[in-house]
């Protein structure tokens, strides 16, 4: 009597919603969680299809990882809407101590430059470089370093450093006097955030709408670099 061949495995085969949920679970990192509620839904209706067919269906293994990864994802939605939503918040608050910190250097170099003035019958100019041996090769942009050299103001660079991209620039406006208008800016500040801050002749310095540079004539003024403000 012949004997009859071995029979052949039986193949499970493997849930398709666990394989849907392991794929969707990683995705959900992508998606701000959004994969992962797709995830999590099918890993759960997989686990009960396998668990209802006896043993015919696998891939529970899919389907727990699936979960684990599409429930770790949405748990980063909300984080995620929250760091959105704080986010223009916090940056709205960073300019506006730039801005104060701007403001109180611009009323130190103010002290400094009204005591050059009363040293030497005007801010710092050019034309003083021709007068004076001491500020030699201090003009152009690097006319405020008549301040350092005169011995009135040793950290000018610290006080005119901003945070910001490199490249921007102070407007200054060389050889005032304090009988000048007293509404005649005397130092324009880099953008600092939507605002840029003016010290003025009256020694008043405010923050004004970065818009309203383009009204106030520069001719006269001299730029100078600003300093990147180091990180502390």
């Amino acid at each position: 009597m012949e004997s009859l061949p071995p029979a052949m495995p039986v193949q499970q085969p493997t849930s398709g919603l666990a394989i849907a949920s392991v794929i969707c679970g990683p995705l959900g990192f992508l998606t701000v969680g959004l994969s992962g509620i797709a995830a999590v839904i099918t890993g759960h209706m997989a686990l009960g299809a396998i668990k209802r067919s006896g043993g015919m269906l696998k891939g529970s293994g899919m389907a727990i990882a699936g979960l684990i990864t599409g429930y770790i994802s949405i748990l980063i939605l909300p984080i995620a809407v929250l760091a959105g939503l704080a986010a223009p918040v916090i940056l709205k608050q960073r300019h506006a101590a730039d801005r104060t910190e701007v403001i109180s250097n611009v009323k130190i170099l103010n002290l400094s430059l009204m005591e050059f003035e009363e040293e030497y019958g005007s801010v710092p100019a050019d034309k003083l470089a021709a007068n004076e041996s001491a500020f030699t090769g201090y003009t152009g942009a690097r006319v405020l370093e008549q301040l350092k050299a005169a011995g009135i103001e040793r950290d000018v660079e610290r006080l005119l450093a901003v945070r910001g991209e490199p490249g921007a620039n102070w407007y200054y406006y060389p050889g005032l006097t304090s009988s000048d208008p007293p509404m005649h800016p005397v130092l324009i500040s880099p953008k600092v955030g939507d605002k840029i801050v003016i010290l003025r002749v009256d020694g008043s310095a405010i923050a004004e709408p970065a818009a309203s540079l383009p009204r106030i004539d520069t001719s006269g003024a001299v730029e100078i670099p600003a300093p990147v403000k180091k990180k502390r």
